[in-house]
């Protein structure tokens, strides 16, 4: 007996990984595609970081998901005290082996020149080259399910001609890709407004969602793409609570522009 074969052109819909966060799998067809790497895009204090690890502490405390965490902005005693502030005990996940925190500060501190022995090297590439280590390492340090690396700006930034980013963008979405972890990169929006230009990594990324502050402190979040899901692209506001980011799916953002 022979096994119904799948129609020709059809997709078999992705598997969905829960955001942790309220209101926000509504806009995502109900949660990230998993094993896929997804961007989230922002101003400074527009709660990127706080975001991403609301996702990693749900994978563990609610969905049983190991989770690791790639800090470049970041030491760990800052990251820990910071999420603990908002009732995520990332010390106490770690402890029990479910969590790793991976230091990758000292990537953004090497020089555009830098030196390997006695060998001048291009600092950028150099970094490029460490952080994929790091992520490696993470990697086998723990089989983790949900991955994030926060941020990349300052590495892919180091490449302003677009010919050069793209390449390093892909390098990392790639590595992230082939690990088969649901993996979330954080950057920073290096310019706004409705004709701001798009980066590479935008494209690279199956999905991009952007955080923004508005005119009067109205924070927004938008779903700018998530291959293979219906989303919905509409702004939505959101809050920042003492548990973290909190989206209301359902709720319009009125008489606020897109320019600050």
């Amino acid at each position: 007996m022979s096994l119904p074969s799948q129609k020709a052109g059809t997709q078999v819909p992705a598997r969905r990984v829960s955001s942790g966060i309220t209101g926000l799998d509504a806009l995502l067809d109900g949660g990230f595609p998993e094993g896929k790497v997804v961007l989230v895009l922002g101003e400074p204090g527009t709660g990127k970081t706080i975001m991403v690890s609301q996702f990693l502490h749900n994978g563990v405390t609610g969905q049983g998901n190991k989770g690791v965490y790639i800090g470049m902005n970041e030491p760990k005693t800052r990251f820990n005290a910071e999420m603990m502030s908002l009732g995520m005990d990332f010390a106490k996940l770690e402890r029990e082996g479910k969590f790793a925190y991976v230091d990758a500060t000292e990537v953004r501190r090497i020089p555009e020149q830098a030196k390997v022995g006695r060998i001048p090297v291009g600092g950028r590439e150099l970094g490029l080259v460490n952080l994929i280590d790091l992520v490696q390492e993470g990697i086998d340090k723990l089989s983790p399910k949900r991955v994030v690396v926060d941020s990349i700006s300052d590495l892919v930034f180091r490449f302003p001609q677009i010919e050069e980013r793209r390449p390093a963008v892909l390098d990392i979405v790639e590595v992230l890709q082939s690990t088969g972890t649901t993996c979330l990169l954080t950057s920073e929006l290096p310019t706004t407004g409705e004709d701001r230009v798009l980066q590479p990594e935008e494209y690279l990324a199956e999905g991009v969602i952007l955080l923004r502050i508005l005119r009067k402190g109205v924070r927004t979040i938008q779903v700018l793409k998530m291959r293979g899901s219906k989303v919905d692209t509409t702004p939505r506001p959101y809050v920042i609570k003492n548990t973290g980011l909190e989206v209301y799916a359902t709720e319009e953002v009125y008489g606020q522009t897109m320019e600050k």
